[in-house]
């Protein structure tokens, strides 16, 4: 019997990352998720959501990516009881433009956005490595989103193109650069980094105003979260392919 590969999911109580774990682990049964979200009691409804659908390797932990503190925390629980990490999918993200716009000014929704969907999903990272380090075919993958693709939204035919939503999509475009900096860097070690966008996905991010599921938006992610040793590292795609930088 093959060796269970150990999962974090950031954001994995609902929405994408929830859609990506109950996928994974009903697809993958020698993957063992693990459900981090802000709320420790939402990651736990989140699991028993999942165990009542039959779904039993799956659990969660707390982890609150803007605070260095809970994100150690995590590590400690995760090296303790598992004494490694196989795959991180860094998906906690907000779109404070989209879901809370005219909430902030534009200077303080930059800052809460970049705070959790970038350095958060970079503090996490280097947080994991050493965990990482201990898997034979250590895997990262970030949710990020086509809005943040420089060739697609120069393109003044793609109806993104003028979308108001300048925390969201620079903060993706960073993102990316995030990605491949490490993948960069992780190389020679064995790693397999990549960036994946769901799609327009009906979540609660967007007010539920998305055209697709989440089994489709957690097609690519779970790809890229399964790949072999020889398999692709530092690209941005969709379900489709490759996407435009």
């Amino acid at each position: 019997m093959s060796e269970t590969n150990i999962v974090l999911i950031t954001g994995a109580n609902r929405g994408i990352g929830y859609g990506v774990a109950r996928n994974l682990a009903k697809q993958h049964v020698d993957y063992l998720v693990i459900m981090g979200s802000r709320d420790l009691s939402k990651g736990q409804e989140a699991v028993s959501a999942l165990n009542a659908e039959g779904i039993s390797s799956v659990t969660s932990v707390e982890i609150d990516v803007t605070s260095d503190e809970s994100v150690a925390a995590a590590k400690f629980y995760i090296e303790e009881k598992f004494g490694r990490l196989d795959v991180l999918i860094n998906n906690a993200g907000i779109a404070l433009d989209v879901k809370d716009r005219g909430k902030y000014p534009l200077r303080e929704m930059m800052k809460r956005t970049y705070e959790v969907n970038v350095f958060g999903a970079a503090a996490v990272t280097e947080a994991f490595i050493p965990l990482l380090e201990k898997s034979r075919n250590p895997r990262i993958v970030f949710t990020s989103s086509s809005v943040g693709s420089l060739g697609r939204t120069s393109d003044l035919t793609n109806p993104w193109a003028t979308a108001q939503i300048p925390a969201y999509s620079t903060s993706k475009a960073a993102l990316n650069m995030t990605m491949v900096y490490y993948a960069n860097i992780l190389r020679e070690k064995g790693f397999k980094v990549n960036a994946s966008c769901p799609g327009h996905i009906r979540t609660d991010l967007n007010n539920h105003r998305g055209t697709g599921t989440l089994d489709e938006g957690a097609v690519n992610l779970i790809r890229l979260a399964t790949l072999p040793k020889d398999g692709e590292s530092g690209t941005f795609s969709t379900a489709q392919g490759p996407q435009l930088w």
